[in-house]
């Protein structure tokens, strides 16, 4: 009964003109990872406050060495392109129909955690310093995540060998989804070069905002 669902769903995926279905599905997925990954930090809970005393105390040396010093470019370029160059290479194999949507559920579940474990740590206040750490990076990385992804997805189903013992559909990658390719690159390396020039100084404003009250009492 399960695979005649799933089966009914793909058909479904292939069949839409453009990749609004997809899209919608792997913003569902996001949020259902979003959800497990705040639960997650609950349970943690003083193992969440260390490793986020740990990361604020790691990441204050680094932006006092210079803003440019405070994110390394290797990192940043594999937080920024990871999810979505994976994304786009699994489009090109049936197995993509799961690996796809297990990114975005990963995707979402990663971005809460950390969110999650500021406010559990700081309140409220933790949400500010959440915002000025990732708010840049979700900004630039989840659009670019679905909007690959979902053409990802349905390319990927149409990789399936059922359910006539051949393809569903001709493969859905051609010269249009090098285009968006290329878009989600170059935005993407905006985003790099905001990550390590622009995100320190909005984590740092965070700071005062979270100190500013400290010191005051």
């Amino acid at each position: 009964m399960m695979t005649v669902g799933f089966r009914s769903f793909v058909r479904r995926m292939q069949g839409a003109e453009a990749p609004t279905v997809q899209m919608l599905c792997l913003s569902l997925l996001f949020l259902l990872g979003a959800a497990g990954g705040y639960a997650y930090a609950g349970y943690c809970g003083d193992h969440a406050q260390l490793m986020l005393s740990e990361y604020l105390t790691g990441y204050c040396e680094l932006f006092q060495r210079g803003v440019e010093n405070a994110v390394p470019l290797l990192t940043a370029v594999r937080l920024y392109y990871g999810a979505v160059v994976l994304s786009f290479l699994f489009g090109f194999t049936a197995i993509g129909t799961l690996v796809v949507p297990a990114l975005a559920g990963a995707f979402g579940f990663t971005s809460m955690f950390a969110i999650a474990c500021f406010v559990q740590v700081y309140g409220r206040q933790g949400a500010v310093l959440a915002l000025g750490a990732l708010g840049v990076r979700l900004v630039f990385t989840l659009p670019c995540f679905l909007w690959l992804g979902s053409y990802a997805w349905r390319a990927a189903s149409s990789l399936l060998p059922w359910p006539r013992g051949k393809r569903c559909a001709p493969a859905l990658y051609d010269g249009s989804c090098f285009y968006r390719l290329f878009v989600c690159v170059v935005l993407l390396m905006i985003g790099v070069c905001f990550e390590r020039y622009i995100t320190p100084n909005l984590f740092h404003l965070a700071l005062g905002v979270l100190t500013e009250p400290a010191l005051a009492g």
